[in-house]
């Protein structure tokens, strides 16, 4: 039994309902004995419920107004800075703490070395690839023959991690644009060539919270992120966020079904985008069967088919699981040096050159040679004296023998 399957079809039955739950979202919010509102708590209120929670039923309105009007993030400070990594890891510990946790990073300087930072200026890519999108924001795929600018992440160099090849798109644009807050059911690296941009990111366990089942597009939160109209969507109060500042050569790895808005600064932007399908993780089958039936019957009955609930629902499964993933062991990338050819290198092992000798009299170089250092005076009675050096260097420069 593998989860994204599962997803998919709740998906489409989705869809198919899709407005049968419009049809409910005007409900009247229900009040106490007491004529005050009902409190609901967190991911768990009903169709078109309008509560959020506060403590003992008691509101403090300037509280839940908090960033009314205002951009999406100005309710309250983040929860905290997406974690940084000033150096690029390998896609076993990738996997292992960051994508089978869903859990983001940020990899300073992580695309400071592609060809594409130095070279995709405006001129170039108009004269190699007939792009002009100067004045314009683009998405589209990239063009094959820019992929040799893109080098692929150490960190994704393992074919166990994802179930299909990678898909590349190029962004471009003009600067000062917001996305809408949206999620997207593939693993996604981006990478920031030009401009810089503020990401903030939402754990699907707040689906409910952006109000994910009163959206008129799958996937895309109804909420303005420009104005957010806390009257209207006021469980927005109870979206904790985290936040990212990527700047230029920065690569940022947001997980599949995460909540993500993006801002990009004042200026020309442009962005490579790494799309993959992770692998599932694969669970006891006892295991398995409990959290399927927790996962197909969380939150209430009449809420059951939620979107929301089941983003919300499916990310508590990702946590659960993500200590029973294994390590990877990215065989492909495992090679012996058996397999590869050096400069010096025997192809009949019988004829290897020279006796063993101690480490203080050992010779590396082929010692067949006639002007191999091997046989060089001022090299026999001091290896490290400016002469010494200097013949290696020359040697080695004619001579494809490297010691």
């Amino acid at each position: 039994m593998i989860f994204p399957r599962y997803l998919f079809a709740v998906v489409l039955v989705l869809q198919l309902n899709l407005k049968a739950f419009g049809e409910n979202k005007a409900s009247t919010p229900s009040t106490s004995e007491e004529g005050t509102e009902e409190v609901c708590l967190e991911a768990n209120c009903p169709q078109g419920s309008s509560k959020v929670q506060t403590p003992e039923g008691q509101e403090n309105a300037a509280e839940l107004r908090a960033g009314h009007n205002e951009p999406f993030g100005s309710h309250r400070a983040a929860e905290r800075e997406v974690e940084t990594l000033p150096y690029m890891i390998s896609p076993e510990d990738f996997h292992q703490h960051f994508v089978s946790k869903h859990r983001p990073v940020l990899f300073k300087g992580g695309a400071k070395h592609w060809p594409a930072y130095t070279l995709w200026e405006d001129e170039y890519l108009s004269q190699h690839f007939g792009k002009d999108d100067k004045n314009i924001n683009l998405i589209t795929e990239l063009h094959p023959g820019m992929k040799k600018d893109v080098i692929i992440p150490l960190c994704l160099r393992c074919a166990e991690m994802y179930s299909k090849s990678f898909v590349t798109h190029l962004y471009t644009g003009t600067g000062e644009t917001s996305s809408k807050l949206h999620i997207d059911t593939e693993e996604k690296l981006l990478a920031v060539l030009r401009g810089a941009r503020t990401v903030l990111l939402v754990s699907p366990v707040h689906s409910n919270d952006v109000y994910a089942d009163e959206a008129d597009q799958l996937g895309v939160s109804p909420v303005d992120v420009e104005a957010v109209d806390m009257d209207k969507y006021p469980r927005v109060a109870n979206v904790e966020y985290l936040k990212a500042e990527v700047s230029e050569g920065d690569l940022l790895y947001v997980p599949q079904m995460w909540w993500r808005l993006f801002r990009t600064a004042p200026g020309r932007q442009r962005d490579v985008v790494i799309t993959w399908k992770s692998k599932p993780v694969r669970v006891q089958a006892q295991e398995q069967a409990a959290l399927w039936k927790e996962l197909k019957t969380a939150g209430k009955p009449e809420r059951r088919y939620s979107f929301g609930q089941w983003l919300a629902a499916s990310e508590l499964w990702v946590q659960n699981v993500s200590s029973a993933a294994p390590r990877l062991t990215c065989d492909l990338q495992n090679s012996p040096m058996s397999l590869y050819s050096f400069e010096t290198m025997k192809e009949d092992l019988e004829n290897f050159n020279g006796p063993d000798y101690l480490d203080d009299e050992r010779c590396v170089f082929d010692d067949q040679n006639p002007k191999c250092p091997c046989n060089y005076a001022p090299c026999l009675e001091d290896d490290q004296n400016p002469e010494c050096v200097r013949y290696v260097m020359d040697y080695c420069l004619d001579f494809e023998d490297r010691g």
